[in-house]
């Protein structure tokens, strides 16, 4: 019961969510709320509805590849792959900010691979800055050798 609970909490929670919003419902948004309300009843999503899910997110991925080709040229492309086979995080961050750039209008030719790597180091700026530190302190206060307590005599 707790699990249906929590399912039918989240649905409402979402619900509100979307109604506060006055943009219209994503498709992914309304994929989510269906399996949402399908799992809150106690069913299971169809066959159909994964295959569909499945469809649907090949579609958004081939059509993300398709807008990334035309905004960088073969060099950036390339690096792009790269760093995608070693850190994927990274690779999605950095697709994200130049698709972003591409929906501000801010781009206004292909990007090149310099361009692409100074949008890395600003990528990097940040994770560090989020990420923070900690610092240890090694001073000894007050530590001479003169203070130490002589115990060869015992």
């Amino acid at each position: 019961h707790s699990r249906r609970e929590a399912l039918a909490s989240n649905l409402a929670r979402l619900t509100l969510s979307l109604n506060a919003r006055s943009a219209p419902m994503s498709a992914t948004d309304a994929d989510l709320a269906k399996q949402l309300s399908a799992a809150a009843s106690g069913g299971m999503p169809t066959q159909q509805d994964v295959q569909a899910a499945q469809a649907k997110k090949a579609a958004e991925k081939e059509q993300r590849s398709e807008m990334l080709s035309q905004l960088l040229d073969a060099d950036a492309k390339e690096r792009l792959s790269r760093i995608a086979l070693v850190k994927e995080e990274k690779a999605r961050k950095l697709e994200d900010m130049v698709l972003m750039m591409a929906r501000d209008g801010r781009i206004r030719k292909q990007l090149t691979d310099n361009q692409l790597k100074e949008m890395l180091e600003q990528i990097d700026q940040n994770e560090s800055k989020a990420r923070g530190g900690i610092q240890f302190d090694r001073r000894r206060y007050q530590d001479d050798d003169d203070s130490d307590v002589d115990l060869s005599d015992l």
